[in-house]
This record gives structure tokens, sequence and C-alpha cells, in this order.
């Protein structure tokens, strides 16, 4: 197993300092787009817009996501076709794209499922990522599934992206974003594999609000898994859902919790 980073402390004050920070905080995936309105300018090239993703705390752009991370990267056509994309070179693994029907496009992104542990062990805090098997003083081990998607409207929006991709933790936009202005709530329905997930958190910020893991507006998914999210502000936003569940008895030995996290990036004009 490989450690990934190693803090020396002194107590338990700041253990748990490091805790809420490195865990609650965690790193996050989520899609950006140069153009998420982008026109059809010619038969040849169609629309074009460029896709690169987004890894870590800071929205827009935090960190650098390494293409052997990901289980899943596809785009959504207005007719619901599913074509495979392939990442691009670099750390942003930005890709280019030329969209030729007129509509709503999806792009879809996962990663590799994967366990996470922190742990304690002579006065330092490690952090792994493997499971909890074997180690002592572990402070939170959990396995963690993240999904991702983008909304692209091409010369126009329509309704395709009211369809779920198939995400286990998935967020749908039940009004295209194209159509909503500052001042406006965006109704998002919330599904947990395939049903609605009831009283999830929901987060929601754009563009600027802050280079941290700060959200612009925050709510609970209802009954039927729905909640509203307030438009503060124009430009790209994104929203995020996280689901937390103890560790059924098969993988008790391996973590204590599964961790479910899904984004939706979209544009207010």
């Amino acid at each position: 197993m490989r450690t990934i980073k190693t803090y020396s402390v002194k107590g338990l004050l700041v253990a748990f300092s490091l805790f809420f920070s490195t865990v609650v905080s965690s790193h996050t995936l989520w899609l950006n787009a140069t153009d998420y309105y982008p026109e059809i300018y010619s038969p040849k090239y169609g629309a074009k817009t460029i896709i690169y993703f987004g890894w870590g705390h800071g929205y827009p752009v935090a960190d650098f996501l390494s293409a052997d991370k990901l289980s899943e990267f596809r785009l959504i056509t207005p007719k619901g076709e599913n074509k495979p994309l392939q990442p691009g070179q670099g750390g942003f693994l930005a890709t280019r794209l030329n969209l030729f029907e007129k509509g709503t496009y999806i792009v879809a992104a996962s990663l590799k499922p994967g366990f996470y542990t922190m742990y304690a062990e002579k006065g330092q805090i490690h952090h792994k990522s493997a499971p909890k098997t074997g180690l002592s003083g572990v402070i939170v081990s959990l396995h963690f599934e993240q999904y991702a998607k983008a909304l692209i409207n091409v010369a126009g929006p329509d309704s395709s992206f009211l369809k779920p991709v198939g995400h286990t933790l998935e967020i749908i936009p039940l009004v295209n974003p194209a159509e909503l202005k500052v001042g406006d709530y965006l109704p998002v329905q919330v599904l947990f594999k395939g049903k609605p997930a009831r009283f999830c958190p929901v987060y929601g910020t754009y563009a600027g609000f802050s280079t941290g893991d700060d959200f612009a507006f925050a709510a609970t998914t209802d009954g039927r898994g729905k909640a509203k999210i307030r438009i503060l502000h124009h430009g790209p936003w994104l929203i995020k859902a996280k689901v937390k569940l103890p560790a059924p008895d098969e993988l008790k030995d391996k973590c204590d919790e599964l961790s479910y996290t899904a984004t939706l990036t979209f544009e207010i004009k």
C-alpha cells in the first residue's frame, strides 16, 4: 500500500483538525466546458467546445487528475446515443468536442471505485488509497464512488437532459438551466440507485464565489428526492450531492463507510 501524505501531529486535537479538513472536504470530481452554449458555425466542424476535468477543492480549477483514475467518459447526444470519449493529454485531460445536432448534450464521467483510509501511527497521521485491513489507529476509512455530468446546449435547449444516464448517484435538473436567470430556483431530482435520494444534502456554487470548499447555497432533498437551488449569480455553476452509508457486513473489515458523490455543471447566461 502506498502512503499518499504524512503529517506530524501533537495530540488528538491536531488529528481531528486534519480529519475535518481532509475528509469532510475530500477531493471532488467535476467537468468543465469552455463553452456551454456553442453555436453550429459550419456543417464541417459543427459546434465546438472543450471539456476538461475539475478535481480537488476549488471550483472551477484545483488539482490535476490522472486519466487512469477514470472508469467512464462519454457523450450522450440529444437523441440519446452514447459515444465514448477519449481524455486528452495533460493534467486537466482536455478534450475537444465537435457537436453537429441541435439540442442538449450530456457529458458523463466517473472514477474507478476505491478505498481511502486515514490512520494514526507513532504520532503521525497517514493517508492511504487502500482499505483499513490490518491497520490500527484508524480515524476514517471509506469506499468511494464519484460521478460527474455537464450540460452543453447547442443552438438552443431541449428536454433530453431529463433522462438519467444511469449513475449510482445522479443529479437531474428538472428545468434546463438555459431557461433560468439570476434569482430563479433550479429544481433538481437526486437519484440513488435509480430511486429518489431522500433527505440528501445538495450544494451549489458558482465560479468565483470561493477559492476553497465553500458553497453559495445549500439544501436538502425532500421525501421525493427533490430540492431547489437558488441561482445567485450568472456564469458557470457546480451542483454537488453526497450520500454516506455504513459499510455492509461484507466490507466491514475493509472500511467503515460507503461514500457516493455526484456533481452537475452548467452555465447561467
